[in-house]
C-alpha cells in the first residue's frame, strides 16, 4: 500500500508542531524548523523555490515523527476492502470538510482519500479517533449491505433540500459510526446536535432515534437517507400539512395551493421541471402563482 500526502496537508501539519501547539515537541527543533524554512526564501527561481519548500516540509513531517504516526495508526485499524493501493491524505479547512472518498479506475486500482484538519495533529488520540472514523466510512461505501450511493437527486429533492438532508445523512451516519466504535464520550455531544437537528420531534421520540441509531450494528444506507431527506414523514401523508415542506421550492410553508384550480399547462410545466412530483404532495401558492404567470408570459408572446 502506497501513502500519499498531498504538500498542502504536509506544510499545514508541520506548522501545527512548529507553532507550539502539539505538546512534546522541543523549541529548539522548531527554530531549525523555521531557519531552514527562511532559506528557501532566498532561492530566486520561483520553482525551485517551491521545490524546497516541499523538501523542507517533507523531511520535518517525517523528523517529528508525523508520517510514522499516520503509518502505526493504519497498521492498527483493519483497512476497509481488499485491493487497497492507495491511501492519500488532503488537507481539511473545516470540520464539515472532513471524509472520505473512495475512487476506483482499472489503471489505478481502489484509492482512498482521507481529508483531515491539520489540527487533529495536535495530540496521536486525535488522529487515531479521525482516521477510525473514516475507515468506518469506508468500510460502509464499500459494503454491499449497506447500499452506499452519494446521489441524492433520485430522491426528488431540489439543491436547498439535499444540502439539508446531506447534513442530518451525515450526522445519522456518524452517529451509527460512534456506536459501533463504543465512543461515549463522543456520543453525549453527537445526542445534543441530533436533539437540535430533530427539535421538531417530541423528546421522547429522539431519545429512542438516537438510541436506535446508536445501537444499530448494521445501518442501511436507503434507512438513514430516507430519516435524513424526510424527517417529518411526509411523503406518506395523505395530504400536505400546515407548516410542512414544499415539494417544489424546499420551503416550509402554510400556505398550500388547491390545485384543482391549476390548469394542464401549468400542471404539463410543473412535471416538466420536477419529474419526481405528483399532485398528491401538494405545493405552494407561491411556485403555483411563478408558473400560472410563466404561462401568461408565454401567451402574450407573438407567435
Amino acid at each position: 500500500m502506497q501513502l500519499s500526502c498531498d504538500d498542502d496537508f504536509v506544510e499545514a501539519a508541520v506548522f501545527t508542531v512548529s507553532n507550539g501547539k502539539r505538546a512534546g515537541a522541543p523549541r529548539l527543533l522548531a527554530r531549525r524548523f523555521h531557519v531552514e524554512r527562511e532559506q528557501c526564501c532566498s532561492i530566486l527561481d520561483a520553482d525551485d523555490r517551491q521545490a524546497a519548500f516541499v523538501r523542507v516540509h517533507f523531511d520535518w513531517f517525517r523528523e517529528w515523527g508525523l508520517e510514522e504516526l499516520l503509518l502505526g495508526v493504519i497498521n492498527e485499524l483493519p483497512l476497509p476492502g481488499p485491493g487497497l493501493t492507495t491511501l492519500a491524505f488532503r488537507k481539511a479547512r473545516m470540520r464539515k470538510e472532513e471524509g472520505a472518498e473512495l475512487y476506483v479506475s482499472a489503471e489505478n486500482g481502489r484509492i482512498r482519500v482521507v481529508a483531515m484538519r491539520a489540527e487533529r495533529f495536535e495530540s496521536d488520540e486525535a488522529v487515531r479517533d479521525s482516521l477510525r472514523i473514516e475507515f468506518m466510512h469506508l468500510s460502509d461505501m464499500i459494503d454491499p449491505n449497506f447500499g452506499y450511493t452519494p446521489d441524492l437527486r433520485a430522491h426528488g429533492m431540489n439543491p436547498s433540500h439535499q444540502r439539508i438532508a446531506r447534513e442530518r445523512y451525515r450526522l445519522l451516519w456518524d452517529i451509527t459510526i460512534n456506536g459501533r466504535l463504543g465512543r461515549g464520550s463522543e456520543g453525549e455531544r453527537q445526542r445534543a446536535v441530533f436533539n437540535e437537528a430533530f427539535a421538531f420531534w417530541p423528546a421522547e421520540r429522539r431519545n429512542e432515534g438516537f438510541t436506535k441509531l446508536s445501537t444499530n450494528k448494521f445501518p442501511k444506507h436507503d434507512e438513514l437517507l430516507a430519516l435524513a431527506a424526510d424527517p417529518r414523514d411526509l411523503s406518506h401523508r395523505d395530504k400536505p400539512l400546515p407548516g410542512g415542506r414544499c415539494p417544489l421550492c424546499g420551503f416550509s410553508t402554510f400556505d398550500w395551493a388547491d390545485l384543482a384550480l391549476l390548469d394542464d399547462i401549468s400542471r404539463a410545466s410543473v412535471q416538466r421541471e420536477s419529474p419526481a412530483w405528483s399532485p398528491s404532495q401538494g405545493a405552494c401558492n407561491r411556485c403555483i402563482e411563478v408558473y400560472a404567470i410563466a404561462r401568461r408570459y408565454a401567451e402574450a408572446l407573438p407567435q
